[in-house]
């Protein structure tokens, strides 16, 4: 009954699940919305001193390159989405990953590496989706694709066991496309640690520090989903962790193939979505709460490196 009145209320305060217009339009999803649940914020159960006394991630890059990525109207055509992969390439090519474009049918996947110094065929894929909704995408997915980008340039300064491999896909808007067709093609499975998914981080209105570390209760993502939530309490971050479930991001085309995934992104089934969500007015503008999405990603970059080892 509470999760019921939970999905009403989103009704009433303006989160329109009715005005879906994609597939993957996560307004679509109604059972998320009923799925949602609040945890004790993980930063109240630290036992010690937080690990690092200052923050790592550059929110000023972020800032700097989140702008440039959304200065490309609408990154749906083929030539729209050409600038941004030419754009992380040049990006990721700087901090030494190894960059490529894997071609399928209607589209291309961004990838880049960074090769593991001992076990490289082990492999944790960071992902996010590049294309967006007849709008600049500024939030979705430009918050997940430039966060990503920032975790990878602290990454990019240590060595680790594994690889990290970056993912950037393409038509996740019309079905899930790119990160299917990618997936489908790993031939062996069992080297992949698992997948964190990027999507939009950038509202937090109510600025209460809560988000969502998607994994449905599956039990190899739990793993990830835990060390994302220790990292938390480690680093002391003022973040609440709310549970959803939903398929309708990348991730999901792991969990079709039985590998672990998780997808992050602010509390848009808990009731504080982006009122741009999917409109014209996804751009950068105040909107955006940078502190909020630095706090994310420092705790996925944390768990990110605990996974590599």
């Amino acid at each position: 009954m509470n999760y019921l009145l939970l999905a009403f209320g989103l009704l009433a305060s303006g989160v329109n699940i009715a005005l879906a217009h994609d597939e993957h339009d996560w307004r679509k999803d109604y059972m998320a919305y009923l799925s949602v649940q609040y945890e004790l914020p993980m930063s109240y159960e630290k036992s010690g001193p937080a690990r690092f006394a200052t923050k790592r991630v550059d929110m000023n890059f972020f800032k700097e390159k989140l702008t440039t990525l959304s200065n490309t109207t609408d990154r749906r055509s083929t030539e729209n989405l050409d600038v941004a992969r030419q754009f992380l390439k040049e990006e990721y090519e700087k901090l030494g990953f190894e960059v490529r474009f894997e071609a399928f049918g209607g589209g291309a996947n961004f990838v880049a590496e960074k090769k593991g110094t001992t076990e490289p065929q082990k492999v944790l894929i960071l992902s996010s989706h590049i294309d967006s909704v007849r709008c600049k995408g500024a939030n979705d997915n430009g918050t997940g694709t430039i966060g990503l980008l920032a975790v990878a340039q602290e990454l990019a300064k240590n060595n680790y066991s594994y690889t990290v491999r970056v993912l950037g896909f393409d038509k996740e808007e019309t079905g899930l496309v790119g990160s299917d067709a990618y997936v489908a093609s790993i031939k062996t499975k069992s080297n992949i640690i698992g997948n964190i998914n990027f999507e939009m981080m950038g509202v937090n209105s109510r600025k209460d520090g809560s988000f969502h570390v998607i994994d449905c209760q599956k039990e190899s993502s739990v793993v990830i989903s835990s060390a994302i939530k220790s990292s938390i309490a480690t680093l002391g971050l003022p973040l609440t962790v709310v549970k959803a479930c939903t398929d309708r991001s990348d991730h999901a085309s792991f969990w079709r193939h039985n590998l672990p995934a998780v997808v992050i992104s602010e509390n848009f089934f808990g009731g504080d979505a982006d009122p741009c969500y999917h409109a014209k007015c996804d751009i950068v503008d105040d909107r955006l709460d940078y502190k909020y999405m630095g706090n994310i990603l420092e705790a996925v970059l944390d768990a990110s490196e605990s996974l590599l080892k």
